[in-house]
Order: C-alpha cells, then structure tokens, then sequence
C-alpha cells in the first residue's frame, strides 16, 4: 500500500480540485463579469487565498531551497520585498475597485485604457500581458511535470499535460469563482504541509532546527550573510535591486492586479493587503529546508532538491508521507498560479485585445465563451514553449516576463493620480518602454557583442524600458494639455 501513496495523494487532489472548480461554477451567472471576477463577491477568507497561492508558484517550492543552495541568504529576499509587496495595492487598490464597479471594468488594461481614452493602450496592455504570461506559465508546466515524472514515472510533458487538463477543466466550467475556490484548498494546503516538513526534516537529518543552524554558521558561514558563496555572490546593490523591482513590479502582474475587481468592497482590498505579508510565513520553513539539504553529501543544486531531500532514506523514501505529501504541496503551488495565469489570459486576450483594443462587438455570454476557447489555445502554446524549453532558456524568457509588467507601472499611478496625464503622453510612454525591452530582449539572444555595448552596465532591461516610459510620459503630459474635466471625474480626479 506504501508504494501506491504518493499516487493516491497527487491524483485524489486533482479530483478534489475538479470537483470544487465544478461546484463553484453553480454559484454564477455565466456571463464575462462573473466568468472575470466572480462579480465581486469575493470575501475576506477567498480573497486572502487567492491574493497568496496566485503569487507563490510551483518556483517557490522548488525554487526556494535550490536557491538557498546556490546562492545562501539571498534567498531572503523573497521575504524581504513580498513583505511591502503589495504596499503599493493598498493605496490604489481601493480606487481599482471602486472604479471597476462603477464603470464596469474587470481588467488592468480595460481600466488603463479607458483613462487614457486610447484602444492602442488597452490592446499594447494585452497583447503584453500575455507574452509575459507564456514563460511563466512554463514554469508551472515543469513544476507539474517534475512532480508527475517523481511520482509516476512519466515524462515531464506527460505529467503537466495530464495535471494542466485538470487546471484547464475546472478554470473553463467554473472561471473566478473555481480558481478562487480551489486556491482556497491549495494555498492551505501549501502552509500546512511546508511548516510540518520545516519542523520535522531538519528534526529527523540534524536534531532539530537550531542544532541545524548551528552546522550552518560552524561548515558554511558564507551562506548566512551576503554576498553569500564565493561562487554565486550576490552584492549588497544587487540585493536591494532585485528588492526594490520586485516591490515596483509586484502588483502590476495583470493577474494580480484584476483580483482588485473580485473584492466584495473597496476596504476588503486593503485588508487583504496588510494581511497578505502573513501568507509569506510559508516561505520560512521553505528556508530551512534548503540548509537542512545543505548539509547533506551529494546534494543537488537544481530544482529538484526538495523532492530529493524528501526521498532520503532516512525519511522513508519515495514511499514516505513526507514525500507524498510534498508532491501533493507542489502540485498545490504549481496549479494555484498556473490557474490564475489561464484564467487571466484568456480574460485578457477577449476583454482587452478582441473587444478593447480591435472593437469585436461581443456580449457578456459570447465573451465568456470565446475566454473558454482562448484558455485552452493559451495552454497549448505553453505545452509547446515547454516541449522544446531544454534548447530555449527559461531565465531568458524569465528575463523578458518579468520586464513587462513593470511597463505598466508608470501609465497606473499616473492615471490614477495626475490630471496632467493624457493619451499622447500615454501611448508613447508605453510604446518605449514595450519597445525598449523587446529591442533589448532580442538583442540580448541574437547579437551578445551589441547588447554589450547598448547595456554595458547590464542593467535590468525592465528598469531601462520603464526609464525611457517615464520620461516620455511626463514630459508630453507637461508639453500637451490634460483631458476634459469630465472625463477625468469618472476616474476621481477632479
């Protein structure tokens, strides 16, 4: 029977999931609104889940103690910028929501778009939302697909394809409210069992957490405090680079920002985002799983050190609960944001690209069918970037993902916060900053030597796009006149 546990777990989850994806669905109207954002219904308990599993990926499981491995205490640097993440939906968040139910908007680039009064805004938004969307959508194929291959023996594509038509299935029937509702079960799931393998591995390998961290200090105590190993050091500037990026693009994921429309009230938005931070305890024990691996002969340092370590003999194997349980969480973290990025990309490819941006006159039933359709074309493409991602970089596709949505930064506050912002001043913003990134992106792969000499400080492509976005944005909003007074009140700008 111990031998068959692990696949009892993983494919009893994926029933359960199913199952409340379905069942969520009973609840709704069926039209775009509710398909998008639950028709803001969303409480306390849904929203705090869905803001926390939506963000932490499969990446967080694998990717935490891999990089505790690597590269030591830079890993705290997820703590240190989740922390004061989401400080920036607090003040705007409740804007966001009041906004989007007085006027109808359940997308980033619906709202954005509408403020600046441009269809080019709105389509730019979403044909970008959905290029950064694909390779960290990857990341969760592989991340379900390590799990399958670990557990049943499968290939990795095998493995996500089977996991990603059970995500695909419970986000078509039950929209919002099925991702909203499952990541309820998944994002427990996930604090549950790190927090029991963070108190009991180090217990079992080290005796104890402490005893455990005080081998760390005595064997490797370059990987407790920066630059960390001499061999991937991590400078103080660096550090607080990545921190304060992160902080800045954090709530521009599309995905993340939309969960602003889902609140029941303006004010649940901003409870959500001071009780967010707590969601990242998660990550500590997550840590100490990294370091407890640390000391281990023969530990590997890619993702998979978390399943390894799990494996260990003297943990019980690959038959143990620990290890069923840990292919049970990283499914939980691998499907709670694939599902998101599903859900949000075919939202934002009709809402913003076909209606918003082209004008297809769609109403709330035919958009929520074409947002069925258009989920399962996104998942295929994905499968197929994640069939050929050993000859394509997944740190280069990274690189271009997360460079985008902080492209989007500079159009939200100042729509939300300056009357001087306009279309013109908009449109160009966002077209250089797009544009720069893309430019930098390509050049970075096809031509080394030249993207040397455009970036010779190897800057993050991200912060030069956003640079040129601002200074073009405010110098043609002070150069061109603001837009009529009555427009501007329907965004509470007066």
């Amino acid at each position: 029977m111990t031998e068959h546990l692990a696949p009892i777990v993983v494919f009893g989850y994926l029933a359960i999931a199913s199952l409340i994806g379905v069942l969520a669905a009973r609840r709704g109207r069926g039209g775009a609104t509710d398909f998008v954002a639950g028709e803001r219904s969303f409480g306390p308990l849904v929203m705090y889940f869905v803001m926390g599993a939506t963000v932490f990926s499969a990446y967080a499981l694998l990717g935490t103690p891999q990089r505790v491995i690597t590269k030591g205490s830079d890993a705290f640097y997820i703590l240190a910028y989740g922390a004061v993440g989401f400080a920036p939906i607090f003040f705007f968040g409740a804007r966001v929501r009041r906004i989007g139910a007085r006027e109808g908007f359940v997308t980033q680039a619906e709202l954005v778009g509408a403020r600046y009064d441009s269809r080019l805004v709105t389509a730019v938004m979403g044909i970008a939302s959905i290029v950064a969307f694909l390779p960290y959508m990857v990341i969760q194929l592989k991340g379900a697909g390590i799990v399958m291959e670990a557990v049943m023996g499968w290939s990795r594509l095998v493995g996500a394809m089977v996991v990603y038509a059970v995500v695909t299935g419970y986000v078509i029937v039950g929209g919002m409210r099925g991702v909203g509702w499952t990541n309820v079960v998944q994002g427990a799931v996930m604090l549950v069992v790190v927090w029991i393998l963070g108190i009991t591995v180090p217990e079992a390998l080290h005796g104890g957490v402490g005893p455990m961290l005080d081998r760390v200090a005595a064997e490797y105590p370059e990987w407790m405090v920066l630059p960390g190993p001499s061999g991937a050091p991590t400078t103080h500037f660096q550090y607080s680079s990545e921190v304060l990026l992160s902080i800045l693009g954090f709530s521009m994921w599309p995905q993340v920002f939309m969960k602003c429309f889902t609140a029941r009230s303006s004010r649940l938005v901003q409870l959500t985002a001071v009780l967010y931070p707590t969601f990242l305890l998660f990550l500590v024990p997550l840590v100490l799983l990294g370091y407890a691996a640390l000391l281990l002969p023969g530990a590997p340092t890619d993702e998979n050190v978390l399943l390894w370590l799990v494996s260990r003999p003297e943990l019980g194997g690959v038959t143990s609960l620990s290890f069923a349980f840990v292919a049970f969480a990283i499914l939980a973290a691998s499907m709670s944001t694939g599902d998101a990025l599903l859900h949000g990309g075919g939202s934002v490819l009709v809402r913003d690209v076909l209606v918003g941006g082209l004008g297809w006159k769609l109403d709330e039933r035919a958009q929520a069918r074409w947002m069925r359709g258009t989920i399962v074309g996104l998942l295929a493409v994905a499968l197929g970037l994640f069939a050929v991602a050993d000859r394509v970089s997944v740190v280069d596709l990274l690189l271009l993902a997360y460079a985008i949505p902080i492209q989007f930064l500079p159009l939200v506050l100042a729509g939300l916060y300056w009357r001087r912002a306009n279309r013109r001043a908009g449109e160009w913003g966002l077209g250089l900053g797009i544009s720069a990134v893309a430019l930098l992106f390509v050049a970075s792969l096809a031509a080394p030597e030249l993207y040397a000499t455009l970036n010779p400080l190897g800057i993050q492509i991200g912060v030069i796009g956003v640079t040129l976005n601002v200074l073009a944005l405010v110098f043609l909003s002070l150069l061109t006149p603001p837009m009529a007074r009555s427009h501007l009140e329907r965004f509470e700008l007066r």
